[in-house]
């Protein structure tokens, strides 16, 4: 009723500006005078002429517009209110399972089990800047295999996308990262569901129109380094029904005369991917202290494919300010091994070879909006494949992310 009361008086006075041949004519037996604040005079009013059920009807339509129109401006405003109370509530909700969950784990393998708070020592992320401190923040923005296999912290990640391709169409993409730390226990083990090596990019319906239920659901073991600096962890997990996994990951980060240097391993056994491993080595240079330089050098083997497939890629990073960040790239794939599989429908007639198969030239551009919780991404790239006989092939992909847990 208080917001109503400005517009039921403002609506009063306009019908008093214009009733001009609704009102009646002033007489000295109806004058009022009636005192202006502003001017601090008196001026004469007709209150009985303009206080009749006619003029009170229209005010009170007039003012029940005009809160109609303030009410619908509001509703962006409230529409995010309730946004924030969700995500405000998913989050303490990630935090609490993972408190109750470490709780009940602890009291499992231990006779007392002792009062857990689910509250932690919040650690001090590397400043942004030198090598370290520039590599964990664009690593932790554009979330990338470090940030998801390194982090402690309980977080939920959904990733929704869409991707434009010349030669291929367009197809929705999904992304869902989602992992508890228990604090009791968070330096050795950690729940989660969605694994960077297979679960990255994927698809909600593939190309034989079926959803895709593969996603990844595990557990962490974070082994104490025996080696200084060595960060090891093994994982095992289901991707899917039928389809086991376990996995070990290795790395060993040296900073050197500015560089951060970092080779990582993987060996991993599935029960339809069977023997697959994975080596990344990756040079971070700061340039200032929003700039980096990247170099990526990547080889894989695996049971099902013959050969050895390789990449690398070159990147610069740019952050104009504290959770937007910029990566422009350009890179080459091939393989030291002809897989004849991958050109057995082709649309093109090629004469395919062993060697590189795929150069890539693109950039991405990160930033949250509205919320520092709600993400947009647009990755554009131009992509020359031996499968399309060297044509350009275009391909952008958009993302909306929305992260639950500790931000930037």
């Amino acid at each position: 009723m208080k917001r109503l009361l400005p517009f039921l008086l403002l609506g009063t006075w306009t019908l008093a500006r214009v009733a001009g041949a609704d009102t009646p004519t002033l007489s000295e037996s109806n004058v009022t005078s009636v005192f202006n604040a502003e001017t601090k005079t008196y001026f004469p009013c007709d209150c009985d002429g303009l206080v009749n059920d006619i003029n009170v009807t229209r005010a009170i339509d007039i003012a029940g517009r005009k809160y109609d129109l303030y009410r619908k401006a509001d509703y962006f405003d409230i529409g995010m209110y309730y946004l924030d109370a969700f995500h405000t509530g998913m989050t303490h909700a990630v935090h609490v399972f993972s408190s109750n969950a470490d709780r009940q784990l602890y009291s499992w393998v231990n006779d007392t089990a002792e009062e857990v708070t689910g509250k932690k020592e919040k650690k001090v992320d590397a400043p942004l800047n030198g090598a370290k401190g520039m590599s964990d923040y664009f690593n932790k923005l554009f979330r990338d295999q470090t940030y998801l296999y390194k982090s402690e912290a309980s977080y939920m990640i959904l990733r929704l996308g869409y991707e434009t391709n010349k030669e291929e169409g367009g197809k929705f993409l999904n992304e869902l990262r989602f992992a508890i730390s228990l604090p009791q226990t968070e330096n050795s083990l950690q729940l989660f569901v969605g694994d960077p090596l297979a679960d990255e990019n994927k698809e909600i319906v593939n190309t034989d129109g079926e959803v895709d239920t593969t996603t990844s659901v595990g557990a962490r073991y974070f082994v104490p380094e025996f080696v200084k600096d060595l960060k090891t962890s093994a994982t095992a997990g289901m991707r899917g029904v039928t389809n086991p996994f376990a996995q070990v990951r290795f790395e060993y980060p040296v900073e050197l005369d500015g560089w951060l240097i970092r080779p990582v391993q993987y060996f991993e056994y599935s029960r339809e991917r069977e023997y697959y491993e994975e080596t990344d080595l990756y040079f971070d240079h700061p340039l200032t202290d929003r700039e980096m330089f990247r170099v990526r050098l990547k080889r894989q083997t695996e049971t099902q494919k013959i050969g050895m497939r390789y990449n690398a890629t070159v990147s610069y990073y740019n952050t104009f300010k504290y959770g937007t960040g910029l990566r422009t790239y350009a890179g080459l794939t091939g393989n030291t091994r002809l897989n004849r599989d991958r050109y057995k429908n082709a649309r093109y007639d090629v004469d395919p070879s062993q060697g590189v198969y795929l150069y890539t030239i693109g950039m991405g551009w990160k930033q949250s909006f509205l919320r520092k919780w709600l993400f947009y991404e647009i990755e554009p790239r131009v992509e020359f494949d031996m499968l399309y006989d060297w044509n350009p092939n275009y391909v952008v992909r958009y993302w909306l992310e929305i992260f639950f847990g500790d931000l930037l």
